[in-house]
């Protein structure tokens, strides 16, 4: 209890507090500014200083006033909070972070604590360590919204959509939340959902004043759904209330190009580069619309000055390089195409960190890993108990190996659909398989758990479909493990020429998730241990269930391969399958613009050109 002389000090901070929270920050302010004259010395009443000085709009006065409370009293809690609070909305998060570290430390129970640590270091781009504190936040408390909210968005920094989806839902159940909604719905779009999407923003938008809405995201989600005229009308809406209509321009060409509207498309990055804003962003969309032709010789001069400028750096720089290499292919002259190839990937190494710290005695441990523990003998163990749904097909490969060709045939079929890139079970792959005694162990209980899960996900509103593929990339270091979850699954495995597989992922910007990009002899090894996992699957898989096609083969001998795969699938002949770039669906991957023509050779023995400046890729050729 305070000491008798003390009492008026808390009166007055009681008083001065109801005048604060009552918004009469004069009367708040004559109070407090009284205390601080007097008593400079009180943690407390520096505490309230510095909220004041907040509140009135000066908040790096406010944090000085804050430090000097935590000076006079380092286990002053509730001035710890908002020395953090106030030290990330300045941007400042080194300093957050220190203040956010010694409320936990004299308050572990303290769930904002934590929250302010995991936002410090999100801001730092230390995603586990933040991870690490969000998830203590949560264990606090399970329902703050903030800390769910928090989660979900470090899970989409760390390329961990679909998990982030599912922290959105559970944050939005608890708590309505605008910002959070169209959150979930850009990632529902980002994962090929757009009816999901644009029923969220059909659901918040009306709460917002018209000017708050996110046009651009329902226009998105509309042209994705062929609505054009609809679409049309938030597209307006959204340039005409943004602050850079060039954003939105950019946005329209791409959802656009997804759509196979390149044409639209093209005048839409016209109109942005005249403009004059980040045209190397415009022009870096544009060349994945159409075919770069010598009459484009002024505008790539253009983007060698703005590269020339240092305008431009970082990834912005990294995809002006790939940009500029894709037009020197398109125009034939391969050694200035690799030349900006090489200069994109030596960026793009120092700039993801999981490619310049790649670990290939890690990698090589995960195929180790699939390799021990899906033997043909323990496959047939786990298939005994597994779920029993035909449903889900495979598409699985290296990246760049043919895999989104394969998905539009099999969609054009009328009894297939297919649902893009779903990165459900690479996420999942971390749950599922845990190091025990330094030896990596599968949890074949939580599996099946999730299998139910991933079939809602995937689930066909016409009953008429027998097969949906994903054709995520991925799934092919997890093909054994999802034949003992699903052991009536198919999977379609696309290979390619090596060295133009590999080539072509250096020509293409990709994920920095992937950590044994940009590197050629880290390349050379993926490919290689992805060559050992195959050979194991072979053996390990039924053939019936795991079906092999050649690149090569599909694109010269289309319709005997496309009548093998639909065989394989106990599917008839469709004529539609023959022209997939007929389809209407929405494409989001590199190959949109491949994928809109006819089936073609056009990419075969593609390395022939580049063979003087190979480096590693050429020891494949052996």
């Amino acid at each position: 209890m305070s000491a008798p002389s003390d009492r008026p000090i808390e009166t007055e901070l009681r008083l001065a507090n109801e005048a604060y929270r009552s918004g009469n920050l004069v009367g708040a302010e004559t109070r407090i500014l009284k205390l601080v004259e007097t008593y400079p010395n009180r943690s407390d009443v520096q505490l309230a200083h510095g909220i004041l000085l907040i509140a009135k709009g000066d908040p790096e006065a406010g944090l000085d006033a804050l430090a000097l409370a935590i000076e006079l009293d380092p286990q002053n809690g509730e001035a710890l909070g908002w020395a953090a609070y106030t030290s990330l909305n300045l941007r400042q998060f080194s300093a957050a972070e220190q203040f956010a570290r010694s409320l936990t430390e004299c308050d572990p129970t303290n769930a904002r604590g934590h929250y302010l640590l995991a936002s410090a270091l999100r801001g730092q781009d230390r995603i586990p360590e933040a991870l690490t504190a969000i998830d203590r936040s949560i264990e606090i408390n399970p329902q703050d919204t903030d800390s769910l909210v928090t989660k979900a968005r470090l899970l989409k920094d760390w390329q961990m959509p679909g998990l982030a989806v599912e922290l959105y839902r559970q944050a939005l159940s608890i708590r309505p939340s605008a910002p959070a909604a169209i959150d979930l719905a850009r990632i529902l779009l980002q994962e090929s959902h757009p009816q999901e999407a644009l029923d969220i923003l059909d659901q918040v938008s009306p709460a917002l004043r018209l000017e708050q809405r996110p046009h651009a995201l329902t226009a998105q989600a509309l042209t994705e759904l062929h609505a054009f005229d609809r679409a049309e009308k938030h597209w307006g809406l959204a340039e005409s209330f943004a602050q850079d209509k060039s954003v939105v321009l950019r946005s329209r060409a791409t959802a656009e190009i997804s759509v196979g509207r390149f044409d639209v498309a093209e005048q839409l990055l016209k109109r942005d580069i005249a403009s004059g804003s980040a045209i190397d962003e415009a022009f870096c969309i544009l060349v994945t619309a159409r075919k770069i032709t010598h009459e484009d010789d002024e505008l790539i001069a253009q983007m060698k000055s703005v590269r020339n400028s240092g305008g431009v750096d970082g990834i912005r720089l990294a995809n002006l390089h790939y940009a500029l290499g894709k037009c020197f292919d398109d125009l034939k002259q391969y050694q200035e195409a690799m030349e900006h190839f090489d200069a994109a990937n030596r960026l793009c190494l120092e700039l993801y960190p999981r490619r310049k710290d790649f670990d290939r005695a890690a990698y090589s441990a995960l195929i180790d890993a699939q390799i021990r523990i899906f033997t043909k003998d323990a496959i047939e163990e786990f298939i005994e108990d597994g779920h029993p749904s035909t449903l889900p097909t495979f598409v699985v490969g290296m990246m760049r190996s043919g895999t989104t060709l394969t998905e539009g045939i099999l969609d054009a079929h009328s009894q297939v659909i297919g649902v893009g890139e779903q990165s459900f079970w690479p996420e999942r792959a971390i749950e599922l398989f845990h190091p025990v005694d330094h030896e990596i162990h599968f949890d074949y209980a939580l599996a099946m758990q999730f299998a139910g899960d991933y079939l809602k996900v995937i689930e066909p509103k016409n009953d008429e479909i027998r097969h949906v593929v994903d054709k995520n990339p991925a799934n092919i270091d997890l093909v054994a493990m999802l034949h003992s979850i699903y052991p009536n699954a198919k999977f379609i495995h696309t290979h390619r020429n090596p060295v133009d597989n590999l080539l072509s992922l250096w020509m293409t910007p990709i994920s920095g998730n992937v950590g044994y990009a940009s590197d050629k002899a880290n390349l050379v090894f993926a490919y290689r241990e992805y060559q050992r996992l195959v050979e194991h699957l072979k053996s390990a898989v039924p053939e019936d269930q795991f079906l092999t096609i050649q690149y090569e083969d599909l694109t010269s001998q289309p319709h005997e391969t496309i009548d093998a795969m639909l065989a394989f699938l106990g599917l008839g002949s469709e004529e539609a399958c023959y022209s997939p770039e007929k389809s209407s669906r929405t494409v989001l991957t590199p190959s949109v613009l491949q994928v809109r023509q006819p089936i073609h050779q056009g990419a075969q023995n593609r390395w022939k050109n580049y063979e003087p400046w190979l480096g590693e890729f050429a020891e494949l050729l052996k």
